[in-house]
């Protein structure tokens, strides 16, 4: 905002910027003509205030049980604050187990549940453990004096059904939501399972894109670019629609004997459009008499009121009618009369406080505070007696109100000599009618007669309204359709001039902004694909954020022995060097400033890596241990079998779980 303020853009350049940086209704009130606030006219500034310090957190433990393929309750624990450490189990010993119940107690659901067969989400349940199904997480925050416990518990059948809790260090209990990292977790996610390693290059080059731009905040400048670009690409196709049109017209009125076309044909030819006089052409379609061309149209387009409207509305006055009648004469009838006899008595008393002289009887003194106390406890009375009886009577009051709403007056174009006018005049005579089953009657017999009446004339106007003079009147109405079309396209291409310049100017602000700070997150990438390559003579050289919309995606590009052309990734790699790759990107992702979370679990990341490779990822990873809490979930020995061998600073634990789906840590590797 403070860039385009001091941009030098014209006025209503500038507003497109604005508006496409608020959203869609921002957008739809400029198109509407609306006024949207300059920000180079001052105001407050549109920049947040500069973030605060972050607390980083890290993981102290992760307690389940019940979930998946772990039964009776089982712990791991770690010291929170930077390291590595490296969880060894074969398969089916209970590891993604712990990596998928940390996530569902943090964020309520996992990516991996959304990808399977609906018999796997059914049997989330451990079999062999009846009792409450639970995970739990401890997180311990900078400068907290002890850990935050995160717990969701299943209650019902779903695997959505889970219920969460937080329990501060100070022994509150309060709900998820008070945690506040909603957006944090979706930014920085400090989950990384087998499945999204593999998706991060190789599934849709949309997730990465919109992987990175939430990384690294340019989210919302993203979806503001795609508002815009959709906005032109509408503007655009309203201009563009009467050209592409243009020609089949002209072919057509052409094929036309008719002397207004050849005239429209020589109109639309000429260097310079007049609308006026081509309106004027299309707008002579009818017969010589101009007033009945207008009243057959009209007749064309005439509704009447359906006929189940017809029948709720004769129904009402019937049950109206019934309800009145059972009430008429009763006490309550009698004590409604009171009543309003009553209100209307002291209304008058009101308005009128000094006049005491009765309006009725002319008895002086009888309207005064004591009457009107005594009045008011009658009415305190009466009220209860009355309310069968004026029930009834607003039913039928509001039946009466539907009823004349129905009755609609006789257009002021319709023929009263005409069929249907005197059905319409005979119809709207209904509303004289004070007696609720005779309108009722009313409205039955006479709207039969009001639809058969128009569909008739609906009919007649269509036959009549047929062009005898070779189709110029269906010709009439395109020409005007598409004089329309053109004088839209003029109002889109002035608009049009203005949004794309604010695109042009927006799409280079979000592409330096882009470069700017997917520079440091690129750098880290090239590093850590460095070491992970060993001896390959593949090469990353960057990534880019390009596109927009249904077309963005990030371009990794890689040279190979040294050739300088650039090729983008993927037809390059195998299997594990998609691995590599997808670790090199995502890895970065936790050393971002800002980012609250001080760990990252990972499951399953050496899958389809050579040995080289796993050797290159126990440095890597010891490198990032050294600044973030790391937690690797993993059944192959060959990753501990190279931090001992290479010494690097990490803590080994082995899974082990036994055919009741109890599951216990030891130290050491398998």
């Amino acid at each position: 905002m403070d860039a385009l303020a001091a941009s030098g853009l014209p006025r209503e350049v500038r507003s497109w910027v604005t508006a496409a940086l608020w959203g869609e209704d921002a957008l739809a009130a400029l198109l509407e003509g609306e006024h949207i606030p300059d920000p180079a006219a001052g105001g407050p500034s549109a920049a947040p205030a500069p973030p605060g310090r972050v607390r980083r957190s890290y993981l102290t433990g992760i307690r389940v049980q019940g979930f998946r393929g772990i039964g009776r309750p089982s712990e791991l624990t770690f010291p929170p604050g930077p390291g590595l450490t490296v969880i060894v189990g074969r398969n089916g010993s209970g590891k993604s187990s712990f990596a998928e119940a940390a996530e569902a107690a943090l964020t309520g659901r996992n990516p991996r549940w959304d990808a399977m067969p609906t018999g796997w989400r059914d049997g989330w349940r451990n079999l062999h453990y009846d009792e409450r199904t639970e995970a739990t997480v401890d997180i311990h925050v900078a400068g907290d004096e002890g850990p935050t416990r995160i717990t969701r518990r299943w209650t019902g059948e779903s695997v959505r059904s889970a219920r969460g809790e937080v329990v501060r260090p100070n022994g509150e209990v309060a709900p998820l939501r008070t945690l506040d990292w909603g957006e944090s977790l979706v930014r920085y996610r400090p989950f990384l399972s087998y499945d999204e390693l593999g998706r991060t290059v190789t599934g849709r080059s949309a997730e990465l894109y919109d992987t990175l731009t939430a990384l690294l905040g340019l989210t919302g400048l993203a979806e503001a670019e795609r508002r815009l670009a959709k906005v032109c690409d509408s503007l655009a196709k309203r201009r563009d629609r009467p050209s592409r049109e243009l020609g089949r017209l002209v072919d057509a009125l052409r094929g036309s004997g008719d002397p207004r076309a050849a005239q429209a044909v020589h109109l639309l030819g000429a260097q310079h459009l007049d609308i006026e006089a081509l309106r004027r052409i299309a707008e002579d379609d009818g017969p010589s008499d101009p007033a009945l061309h207008v009243v057959l149209r009209r007749l064309r387009r005439l509704s009447v009121p359906e006929r189940t409207v017809i029948a709720d509305v004769v129904n009402e006055l019937r049950g109206a009618s019934m309800e009145l009648a059972m009430a008429a004469g009763s006490k309550g009838d009698h004590a409604h009369g009171v009543v309003q006899l009553l209100e209307q008595a002291l209304e008058h008393h009101k308005r009128h406080p000094s006049d005491t002289t009765c309006p009725t009887c002319s008895a002086p003194g009888a309207l005064g505070a004591d009457w009107a106390r005594r009045a008011n406890a009658q009415l305190r009375t009466l009220r209860t007696q009355a309310a069968p009886a004026s029930a009834a009577y607003e039913r039928a009051a509001a039946a009466r109100d539907q009823a004349r709403f129905l009755l609609s007056p006789v257009p002021g174009w319709l023929p009263p000599e005409s069929e249907l006018g005197q059905v319409w005049a005979l119809w709207e005579s209904g509303s004289d009618i004070t007696d609720l089953a005779e309108l009722a009657e009313h409205i039955e017999a006479v709207g039969r007669r009001l639809r058969s009446a128009a569909i008739s004339a609906r009919r007649d106007a269509t036959e009549r309204l047929e062009d005898p003079s070779g189709g110029w009147g269906d010709l009439a109405e395109r020409l005007a359709a598409w004089l329309d079309e053109a004088q839209d396209a003029l109002r889109a291409r002035d608009v049009l001039y203005s949004a794309e310049a604010a695109l042009n100017w927006l799409a280079d602000q979000a592409r330096g902004l882009r470069a700017e700070r997917l520079g440091p997150v690129a750098s880290q990438a090239e590093q850590v694909w460095f070491r992970l390559r060993q001896e390959r003579h593949i090469d990353l050289q960057g990534m880019r954020l390009i596109g927009r919309g249904a077309r963005r995606r990030v371009e990794v590009d890689v040279t190979v022995d040294g050739v300088d052309d650039q090729t983008s990734a993927p037809g390059l790699l195998s299997q594990g060097e998609f691995q590599a790759l997808a670790l090199s990107i995502c890895l970065p992702r936790t050393l971002v400033e800002g980012n609250p979370f001080g760990f990252l679990l990972l499951d399953d990341p050496v899958q389809a890596m050579d040995t080289e490779t796993v050797e290159g990822l126990s440095s890597v990873l010891a490198e990032v241990g050294r600044h973030r809490q790391l937690i690797v979930f993993t059944h192959d020995t060959r990753l501990s079998d190279a931090l001992r061998r290479l010494g690097l600073p990490a803590t080994i634990r082995t899974l082990n779980r036994d055919a009741m789906s109890n599951v216990w840590v030891s130290d050491g590797a398998l």
